[in-house]
């Protein structure tokens, strides 16, 4: 007669491999749902700014009068509220910290005392990063006709750049603003994001 040990379980050395696998797939999964949840704060931030310019674009036609979308001003007091100011020529302009849609009435690209404020957004998700070139850089504004107009009343053309803040070479979102006011988003690869 020959008696056999059957093992039911399994030993310390498997039980620890095993955990140490779920391990790294629970770490891989995690980074995916980060880059993930990164992605949609990007989106929903450039579809945000552009419902936005859109809406700023209808009300100056609603209107007939120039209808401005101003990059908010930076400030440092609380993360949210919301803006109370546009961003000046002279000051650091970052769309991520929020905007203002006001008619402008005397076309500065300033909201000031007096003008309809129409609309005002808090800043975004810190991890979005959103900047525009020179000639949008602080402001987007519409004429009567809904052309966009610079405050000196030439066309304004201009991109607003959407992406994860200091990443390299990743997807983000472009607005584009073009000379006669229609604007689009675009996806697109971002070489360095600020």
């Amino acid at each position: 007669m020959k008696f056999t040990l059957k093992a039911d379980g399994y030993s310390l050395i498997e039980m620890l491999f095993m955990l140490f696998i779920l391990g790294v797939l629970c770490g891989m999964l995690a980074l995916s749902f980060q880059g993930l949840q990164n992605r949609i704060h990007i989106q929903a931030a450039s579809e945000a700014l552009l419902s936005d310019v859109l809406s700023a674009r209808a009300e100056a036609l609603r209107r007939e009068r120039r209808v401005t979308l101003c990059a908010a001003a930076l400030d440092s007091s609380s993360q949210a509220a919301l803006p109370t100011a546009c961003a000046s020529s002279g000051s650091k302009v970052a769309w991520h910290q929020g905007w203002l849609v006001f008619e402008d009435a005397n076309s500065n690209g300033l909201w000031d005392e007096g003008e309809p404020l129409l609309q005002q957004r808090s800043r975004i998700n810190p991890k979005v990063s959103a900047t525009g070139n020179t000639t949008v850089s602080r402001y987007v504004s519409f004429g009567a006709s809904g052309r966009s107009l610079s405050l000196n009343g030439a066309f304004q053309a201009g991109t607003i750049t959407f992406c994860e803040s200091g990443a390299k070479a990743k997807e983000g979102w472009l607005l584009v603003v073009n000379a006669v006011g229609r604007s689009r988003l675009d996806k697109g690869q971002i070489a360095i994001c600020p």
